[in-house]
């Protein structure tokens, strides 16, 4: 089945339910009318019987019974429809009218009869006058109730179909207009591609859906324009950092294999590219570990887990690196900290890293002290160190990907993705590291988790 357009949907909707409308106020219209009109001729008819009841109430102590159907006929000739009136006396006798067969059926109240080929309106009543009781029977034509009412069937069978066309047409043209502008977005949209996605979607100030609309494309378009921009710098940065270590893999090997060599000098060469192949090992490493957490995949368990064990068994494998590093490792654990909602290898692989960088970053005979802390409903970790420390323009970007732009790291060959690997850790325990750093006074980092 071909799907129609937004335009034509919106066509048919709007002509459904005015259709709806129309046919809903002709059907109360109608049954209006003729309630009106019936109760019109049902008043009347009443009248007549009212008036009956007057002549014979008045008539009947002056004169005889002749007289009286005399005085009769001529209330008759001079009413309305007065040939469509039926009286009778308590014993059955004809006052009206005055000759021939009674024209109307006895009835009681409103009712319907065809007399004569004639649709006619009866009203039957009766009253008591001298203690006799005379029965009565009026009515009138419908010849007029009939006539409006086809007259009305008539005018809506043509107003109904013209409306109908005139508010389809006019509602495709209005629908038209108000889709216009969804129409020129997508055209714009479709002229966006990874190449330009700097491009914008112009916002109308109208302040209705249309402009929410805009700017959320502008906003999801930012977002891409951003994230393209990532991926496309961490490429490049990976292919940077690989790069190094293949180049030197191959140009080791190569002038190893240029002539013959001694035992020690291919052993040599051998140990270059082994530490070569772990620096790629441990780079592509992280660059797996970010990608997961990029795509959504490094969702973590948490359960209650003492961080108080988990330093000290972090510090006591990072000590002969503090050693390597000319650098006192010191572990502060408070008393009576309570466990914290975490993943127990993430937060030894977090804290690996911090100490890990700090003691890259701490001169030989430097300090660095890992503390574990109790601070209300949760627990800091925080590593602290008395290194050169960074300035604070620097401090904006540590957590950036193969950011390794800081001065104090001058000599360490790093790739740049330990810190962006240990906040995205920390993100998925729902918080963030915190540093603070001084130039020449050292940094500390920190993390808050919820306790259990």
């Amino acid at each position: 089945m071909a799907a129609y357009s937004i335009r034509v949907q919106l066509t048919v909707w709007y002509s459904a339910v005015l259709l709806g409308g129309l046919l809903m106020f002709a059907i109360s219209l109608w049954f209006a009318l003729e309630h009106r009109l019936l109760q019109a001729v049902d008043n009347r008819l009443s009248s007549q019987i009212e008036s009956l009841r007057t002549v014979i109430q008045v008539e009947t102590p002056l004169l005889d019974e002749p007289q009286l159907k005399d005085e009769l006929a001529e209330f008759a000739r001079e009413v309305v429809n007065g040939e469509w009136i039926v009286l009778r006396t308590p014993n059955g006798q004809q006052l009206l009218p005055a000759a021939g067969p009674p024209l109307l059926p006895e009835t009681q109240g409103q009712s319907n009869a065809i007399v004569n080929g004639r649709n006619l309106r009866l009203r039957g009543g009766q009253f008591i006058n001298a203690g006799r009781t005379y029965k009565a029977v009026v009515a009138a034509p419908m010849t007029e109730v009939t006539e409006v009412l086809d007259m009305m069937r008539n005018l809506l069978l043509f107003l109904i179909p013209a409306v109908m066309i005139a508010s389809c047409l006019g509602g495709y043209w209005i629908s038209g207009r108000a889709l216009a502008p969804v129409d020129q977005i997508t055209e714009v949209a479709r002229t966006i591609s990874v190449q330009n996605l700097s491009q914008r979607l112009m916002v109308s100030q109208t302040g209705d859906a249309l402009q929410r609309m805009s700017e959320t494309w502008n906003d999801m378009l930012r977002r891409l324009d951003s994230a393209v921009i990532r991926i496309q710098r961490f490429t490049a940065d990976a292919s940077h950092e690989l790069r190094t270590p293949l180049a030197i893999i191959r140009a080791t090997a190569e002038l190893a294999l240029r002539r013959e060599r001694s035992a020690a000098e291919y052993r040599q060469a051998l140990t270059e590219i082994k530490q070569e192949s772990e620096r790629m090992t441990e780079l592509t490493e992280a660059l797996l570990t970010i990608a997961r957490a990029d795509a959504g995949k490094s969702e973590l368990k948490l359960t209650p887990v003492n961080i108080g064990t988990i330093a000290a068994e972090v510090a006591k494998n990072c000590q002969s690196r503090a050693e390597e590093c000319g650098v006192e490792l010191l572990l502060d654990v408070a008393s009576g900290v309570r466990p914290a909602n975490a993943n127990a290898d993430a937060i030894g692989r977090l804290l690996l890293i911090l100490l890990d960088n700090a003691c890259k970053h701490t001169p030989r005979g430097g300090l660095v002290t890992v503390m574990v802390q109790g601070t209300g409903s949760a627990v800091r970790i925080s590593v602290q160190d008395n290194g050169e420390g960074m300035p604070g323009e620097i401090l904006h970007h540590i957590f950036e990907r193969f950011y390794t732009a800081n001065p104090a790291r001058s000599g360490n060959r790093g790739v740049g993705l330990g810190l962006a690997i240990a906040q995205g850790i920390a993100e998925a325990h729902h918080t963030q590291i915190q540093v603070h750093s001084q130039p020449g006074a050292g940094s500390t980092f920190w993390l808050d988790l919820r306790s259990s």
